[in-house]
This record gives structure tokens, sequence and C-alpha cells, in this order.
């Protein structure tokens, strides 16, 4: 069985096994482990959206409680009514004793105050004084105890009884007004044997509120067979109850029994579960990172491979099919040290072996003396591309001990300061410094430009002791003053001052910089702030100019992700502030062995 394997691999080309070792070792892989991966993803957004709808269903719960407990105060407190108790007690002779009654009711704002602060929809009290005429705040109870809603009451047998039905207009005789009712009653024991008081809460405010603490879940409150409030049915108030078999149950659901006041109610909270395209949408960064490292990366390392091997056995093919026509050329292969490279170099030592004896010797010496020269060449252009930067520091250092010689000692200063500066600039050997170098950079940069703007620049740096040996990537803040000082300062007939704070907390490093320069108009702080969010590659690529910044967010972005953050603060004439806040401990470690390293 294994000779027979292995006899039909030996019959597959070269890219053909490469194929296969593709599919068995990356793409395989690949999906199960990315399947694995986003099904983990998937199954801890589900349990998010679970806690989600369970806050949901608490906040909903405490709402409701809150709202009715505010009815039962407007309640208890209008039962102590003195000014109401005497009101309902009397006995009035005629109808003009009682409006003259009611209207001195109505000038103590009594009832009304609960209208002007929106604590109750409506206020109906129900009394058993005969005296009394049926109007907009009281009824006779011989006038409502046919209604659904008194007798619901009666039969209850509670002081305190919460109660949602639809009022059809007829039923009430045209003192409730048509639509659907959530009422609390409660009895008035202090006003007297018999009179209660029903106070309607406010529907459309409480559909409102409940579509904001819903928040995009689909949410019933249902009473029985009806749904009393949903954030599916808009403009419902004027409508019948629905059934509760309307309700769609999308994936992700909690349903939550409640008893408030003898009314036993059903809350129903359901939203869709997230899907695998969802998954990716949301995590489209994670997700390209799995693929990058899963994917393209082996990849490209297959393909690699197979190019490194195939291109050596295809070209040793054609120059062994050269060899039987009689042409003994050499491989132009400049290494490889495994079984192919071996073979190639064998291959030239036997094809130089036999060319010895065919050819003259001059003419090998002529070849040998042509690579020397070529080598020679090389070389010589290798030490020219050392030249330019140490000519220009020596250049440099030389008219800095002028200046010192000549007593211009600021002149020198500022000279030295700029030839560490591109010292830095250059040296890209390493890419990770400490905050420390990177402010003594910032230092040395500001005093060059101290030096040229004099009294129109001051500038102050503040480094929290504990930052200073952390490491950075190169370049991150003195890129942030530079365009401050350019773009802030310059501008500014008056100048101003530059300031850079560095600090940090439990988790994150935190870079201030500040100018006191000429600010940015709003279109263009939009403009940078839309600029810094969608820096990428291409547009360095693409841009001609004004790159600095972008260079320095995608670096930040290509080390910590989405974990960087950079908010911009910008006022005309005053000034802006740039905030950078990146991981403390992030790649810390490796950052580290990095410096050591290098």
């Amino acid at each position: 069985m294994k000779r027979r394997i292995l006899a039909r691999l030996e019959d597959i080309k070269l890219g053909g096994k490469f194929f296969i070792l593709f599919l068995v070792c990356v793409l395989f892989p690949m999906i199960i482990t990315n399947g694995y991966i986003i099904f983990s993803m998937k199954a801890g957004m589900d349990r998010q959206q679970e806690q989600r709808i369970e806050n949901i269903e608490e906040r909903l719960e405490l709402e409701l409680a809150s709202e009715i407990s505010k009815q039962i105060s407007i309640a208890d407190y209008l039962d102590r009514n003195v000014n109401l108790q005497e009101f309902l007690e009397a006995e009035y002779p005629d109808a003009s004793a009682y409006y003259e009654a009611y209207v001195e009711l109505m000038e103590n704002q009594v009832i009304q105050y609960y209208y002007t602060a929106q604590s109750a929809y409506s206020i109906i009290i129900c009394t058993e004084n005969d005296t009394i005429t049926n109007g907009t705040y009281f009824v006779r109870r011989q006038s409502v105890e046919d209604s659904c809603w008194y007798r619901a009451f009666r039969d209850s047998g509670r002081n305190i009884f919460l109660y949602s039905y639809y009022e059809d207009g007829r039923e009430s005789g045209g003192y409730i007004e048509k639509g659907r009712r959530l009422v609390l009653i409660q009895k008035l024991p202090h006003c007297g044997t018999g009179d209660i008081i029903m106070l309607e809460m406010d529907y459309d405010s409480m559909l409102e509120n409940m579509e904001m603490v819903c928040d995009g879940v689909d949410g019933y409150l249902s009473t029985g067979s009806k749904i009393i409030l949903s954030t599916e049915d808009e403009h419902s108030k004027n409508k019948e109850f629905q059934d509760i078999t309307s309700y769609q149950d999308k994936g992700c659901s909690l349903q939550k029994s409640i008893e408030m006041y003898g009314m036993d109610m059903n809350i129903y909270l359901t939203a869709e579960r997230y899907g695998a395209f969802d998954i990716i949408l949301r995590q489209k960064g994670s997700i390209f990172l799995l693929y990058l490292a899963n994917l393209i990366l082996p990849s490209a390392f297959v393909y690699i491979l197979y190019r490194s091997l195939h291109d050596r056995v295809e070209l040793t093919q054609e120059y062994l099919k050269g060899m039987e026509r009689g042409e003994y050329k050499v491989i132009p292969f400049a290494g490889g040290k495994d079984e192919i490279g071996g073979m190639i170099y064998r291959y030239n030592l036997m094809a130089l072996r036999i060319k010895e004896l065919v050819e003259v010797v001059f003419k090998n010496k002529e070849r040998e003396q042509g690579l020397e020269i070529a080598k020679r060449e090389a070389e010589l252009k290798a030490l020219q591309s050392q030249l330019n930067p140490h000519f220009i520091f020596n250049a440099l250092e030389s008219i800095r001990m002028h200046s010192i010689l000549k007593q211009e000692t600021e002149t020198a200063r500022i000279l030295e300061s700029f030839a560490v500066l591109m010292r830095k600039n250059i040296q890209w050997n390493r890419d990770f410094v400490t905050i420390e170098d990177e402010c003594d950079n910032v230092r040395r940069y500001l005093e060059i430009q101290k030096y040229r703007f004099g009294d129109r620049l001051d500038f102050y740096l503040h480094v929290q002791e504990e930052c200073k040996k952390r490491f950075i990537p190169k370049f991150i803040v003195i890129t942030f003053v530079e365009n401050a000082c350019v773009h802030g300062i310059e501008k500014s007939v008056e100048g101003g001052s530059v300031t850079v704070i560095v600090s940090e907390d439990e988790k994150d490093l935190y870079f201030e910089i500040l100018d006191e320069g000429s600010g940015m108009e709003q279109e263009e702080l939009e403009r940078l702030s839309d600029l810094v969010k969608q820096a990428d590659i291409d547009y360095i690529q693409k841009a001609e100019k004004s790159i600095g910044i972008v260079n320095t967010v995608v670096r930040l972005h290509q080390y910590y992700g989405e974990k960087v953050q950079i908010d911009i603060n910008s006022t005309a004439q005053e000034g802006t502030e740039i905030c950078i806040r990146i991981p403390k401990n992030y790649g810390e470690d490796d950052f580290e062995k990095a410096g050591e390293r290098e």
C-alpha cells in the first residue's frame, strides 16, 4: 500500500505535489481552525446578547414598578388631601353649589398639578356622593359600576389594583376617551366609604420609554393573551390589543412572568442571534488577521518554497537537455545548500570539467577577470552608499566646532541637536526606543524650533517617571510635535507654546501634544480626524506630501491594532490638542528583547 502511494506520488508533477500540500497542510486546517474560532466568537456574542436581554428585562421591570409607584404616590397624596376630602364628603343642594365648590377645588390646583407635571395621564375619582355631578375628574359610582375596570377592581378584593383594558367609548358613557388603557385603581379610605381613584398611565410615554430601553430588541408586555405594550406596534394607542400569538421568537429570547398589584404579566424579549456573516462584519479586523496568519502567510511561504524548488529543477532540466545537444553551459546558480542546490553544484562542476577540455584556457581567465571587476565595482558602490551621510555629519561637526571657537554656543548647541536628530532619523536598524530617548529627540527638535522662532515659541515637556523606560515605536511623538510647530506656531503671528505630557495608568500610556498656535477651523479638523481614522498604506503610497502623521498612525495600528486611540480637538486661533493612547504592556517584553538584540 505504501509503495503504491509513493509510486503514484512520483508520477505527479512538482506543482501537483505542492497543490496537495497546500490543501492538506494550509487550506483544510485553515477552514477547520477559523471555523472553530468564528463559532467560538459567535457563541461569545450570543452570550453577550443573552446577557443584554436579561439586563433589558430588569430595566423594564424596574421602569414599570417605578411608574406604578408614582401613581400610588399620587393616589395616597390625594387620599390625604383635606380639600379633596371635604369636597367629596359635602352634600350639595343643587348644581350651582356643586359648581362653586368644584371651581374652588380647581383653583387650589389639587388635581391639575399632576397634569402639569405630567405625572398622570388622567385622574378619575369615583364617589358614593350622589350630589356630585359627573365630569372630567369626578363620576358617581352608579355611572361606572357596570364598567369592566370597576367590576375587575371590585372582584379582585384588593385595595390597589393594576388593570388594562380597551375603551371603546360606549361603556364609559364618554367620560373616558377611546383607546388602550393601563390604569391603577386604589381605594380612598380617608375620603369616603366606597370612594376610589383611577389613575391612567401615559400609554405613549410608556411605549416610548420601552422602545428606548429595548434599543433594537423586540419587547412585549402582555397579560393573559393580549399584548399591552410592544415595540413592534407603532401608533397603537387607539387600536385593539393584539393577541400574544403575534409574538415571534427570533432565536435569542427571554420570557419573565411578574405579578404587580393583582395583575399577572409576562415580559417577552427577543432578538436575532448573530450569524457567521455578522461575526465577520463585526470582527473584520480580527478575521483579517486570522486569514493573514492562517492562509495568506502559509500560502505565500508554500508558493515561495514551490518556486524555489520548481524553478531550479526546471532550470536544471533545461541545461541537461542542452548537454544532450553538446552544450556544456554552467547553470547561473548563486546559492542553495539543499539537495537541489547540491545537485546543481555537482552539475556545474561536471560541466566546468568537460568545458575545460574543449575551451581555451585564456577564455576562462578572461571570464574570471570580468567577475573580479564586477565584484570590485560592487564593493566600491557599497562604500559610496555610506559616504554621503558620514560626509554630512562630519561637515556639521566642523561647523559646530567652528561656532564653539567663535563662542557662538547657541548655534553650536543647535547644530549638535540637528546632527543627533539626523543620525537618529537615518538609523532605522531598530524601530523601538524608550520614552526617555523619544522625549530627548523631541526636546532637541523643539530647541531647534526655539532657535528659529525665538520668543514666539515656548515649550514644556512633562514625563511621568514610571514611563521613561518603557519601549514605544520610534518617532511617534516627534511627528505630532513637528505638526504642532509647522501648522500651529508658524501660522500664528504671536506664536505660542508647545507642551508634551507623557503619563500612564494601570493599562495604557498617554501622549498629549498641546499647542497654543493658530488652531483649525471645524472643517479642517473634521478632515484631519477622518484622515487619521482612515489612514492606510494605500494613502501613503499615493500621497505626494503631508504623510508624516498618516505614516505614524499606520505604524501605530500595525503594532497595536485597534487598541490605538487618537483624539484631536482644536479651536481656531486658540490651539490644538492631540491625545494618543496605546497599551502600556502590549508587546513590551518583545520591544525590550528587540532592543537588546540590536
